[in-house]
């Protein structure tokens, strides 16, 4: 049938002109919806390729986020560490001058029962330090699930184990230090040399040399277990840079699929607006009068 057979009825008209506003209402509620929300991705339908990328660059980010909250543990495990490493070093040093005081010729009974008292109280104070916890764990106990990782008297209770932390894809980094390892082996610890000096200031004087030696032994030791700490922290640190930078692009990229532009979506809306009132005015000479208006 040819076209011309057609007829264009005036309710044709009207549906295609209220289609034809309903399309431009629609465009302006969108843009208006992005402007308030500063999204133009609203729902995988806005843009289907970008909101894939969206997904993976969320998911990224996530995995960038994990990695810094597990490098900030680490570093806390380490920090603590060090720090009472540092206290323990400074009261090892005060052991250490007591002791080359005792051993002099001129300090008597009474001066050497002093100082053996004071490297008692000492000894109390560097267990405290070596139970020195993260939260509910103790920080030199290894794997150890309880609370300390040495006893009252000095005897280590904890498992000489790694506690690592991922922090990066495919590498870890261990964040303990074990009792066993920086203050000496169960029977030749540093609580062990503390308890042997306090001893021979009492008793043989004649002693402290060899529990001088040994004491520098175990000073050594913690040196050595400082200067680990301190390259592993630096490692985290750096790790963290990287993955904040990472971070960083991460974001930018993700707000490049899915944040909209101020200044494109402000003259979208414009240009949207004054299309919208075009169409208002263009339907109003469009749709003539029917004869109802006649008849008024």
């Amino acid at each position: 049938m040819p076209s011309s057979d057609f007829r264009i009825t005036p309710q044709i008209t009207a549906r295609r002109t209220m289609a034809n506003l309903q399309r431009n209402t629609d465009a302006l509620n969108r843009l208006q919806d992005q402007l308030s929300s500063m999204k133009r991705l609203r729902r995988p339908s806005d843009n289907p390729v970008n909101a894939v990328s969206a997904l993976h660059y969320r998911s990224d980010l996530g995995r960038s986020e994990q990695l810094t909250r597990n490098i900030d543990d680490g570093v806390t495990w380490l920090n603590l560490a060090d720090a009472s490493l540092s206290s323990i070093m400074t009261q090892v040093h005060r052991v250490r001058d007591l002791s080359v005081q005792g051993r002099n010729a001129t300090s008597d009974a009474g001066a050497r029962e002093a100082f053996a008292m004071e490297i008692d109280r000492i000894r109390d104070s560097i267990i405290g330090l070596a139970n020195t916890k993260n939260l509910d764990r103790a920080i030199f106990g290894g794997n150890a699930s309880g609370g300390v990782a040495y006893d009252s008297g000095g005897n280590y209770v904890g498992t000489s184990g790694s506690v690592d932390r991922t922090v990066a894809p495919g590498v870890r980094v261990q964040v303990n230090v074990n009792g066993d390892e920086v203050f000496g082996a169960p029977g030749d610890d540093i609580f062990v040399a503390l308890s042997r000096i306090s001893h021979s200031l009492r008793t043989n004087p004649t002693a402290l040399d060899a529990d001088v030696a040994n004491l520098d032994t175990r000073i050594q030791t913690i040196e050595n277990a400082q200067a680990s700490i301190g390259a592993r922290t630096r490692r985290l640190e750096t790790m963290k840079d990287r993955n904040d930078t990472d971070g960083i692009t991460l974001k930018q990229s993700l707000s490049q699929v899915e944040d909209a532009d101020l200044a494109q979506v402000t003259l979208e809306l414009h240009m949207q607006q004054v299309a919208y009132q075009a169409a208002l005015q263009a339907t109003a000479k469009v749709i003539q009068p029917s004869l109802v208006d006649f008849l008024r």
